[in-house]
């Protein structure tokens, strides 16, 4: 029980943070590069963190689980990111 209450209280607090930080996508692109290994958890976070540091970004679930679609020139600068800040292994 004590686990489940912390990982429901995580989760809670998760979704303040995200919902309280308002960000703007950067311009529409094409988006065919995939990004795996992102926690489902951790997509719309992911997304706006790109959307941050202008790149383009969409989240989606592919056939083996969560990803990042990103533009193909812009997808190992994508990576680099998501694991600056922690959101990719």
């Amino acid at each position: 029980y004590p686990l489940r209450r912390q990982r429901q209280m995580c989760i809670r607090d998760r979704k303040e943070t995200s919902q309280s930080e308002e960000v703007k996508a950067p311009e529409k692109e094409i988006v065919t590069a995939q990004i795996a290994g992102v926690d489902i958890m951790d997509l719309e976070d992911a997304t706006k963190e790109l959307w941050k540091r202008g790149i383009y970004a969409e989240s989606g679930m592919g056939c083996t689980g969560p990803i990042v679609l990103v533009n193909t020139d812009k997808k190992l600068q994508a990576e680099e990111v998501l694991k600056e800040v922690g959101l990719l292994s």
